[in-house]
């Protein structure tokens, strides 16, 4: 009798960890399922123009195009598919000094912005068939400045 309570209690034991289990994985699963996999921007066209790529979620997709490698900096063009947008990308190679950055549009559209740090980044230009670069440099005065092509 006693081996019979105790496969009962075992067996219940079982059912009710593998069913609080498997409703667990199931609420997880349906949780991700639901959230989307696209950035939520908040522009579009050449209403990007001049905003802050973070702000405006175009960095959440964004990649580098082409990269300038420089003694105190790299300075990176960066592009978002979703906003069809470029700006300039700077990282300073010797630690917390003044940045610069400014984005080019083939057009003469251009953006700057100066800051102490280690990282900074332009505002973006509406670039998806027009042509853009990025320029900066880290370090004032003497420090090297350059530019990425036009891309």
């Amino acid at each position: 009798m006693q081996r019979i309570r105790l496969f009962l209690f075992s067996s219940v034991l079982l059912i009710a960890l593998f069913g609080t289990t498997a409703f667990t994985a199931v609420s997880t699963a349906s949780a991700h399922t639901t959230q989307s996999n696209h950035p939520q921007v908040t522009c579009s066209g050449n209403g990007c123009n001049g905003k802050d790529p973070e702000a405006t979620g175009c960095a959440a997709d964004a990649y580098t195009v082409q990269t300038a490698v420089l003694s105190s900096s790299f300075v990176e063009l960066r592009f978002s598919p979703t906003c069809g947008t470029n700006w300039g990308r700077v990282l300073s190679r010797i630690g917390f000094v003044n940045l610069f950055v400014r984005v080019d549009r083939i057009d003469g559209l251009s953006y700057s912005r100066m800051s102490a740090g280690t990282l900074l980044f332009s505002q973006m230009v509406f670039a998806p068939t027009v042509k853009a670069r990025a320029c900066g440099r880290a370090g004032a005065g003497a420090s090297p400045f350059g530019c990425t092509a036009f891309v």
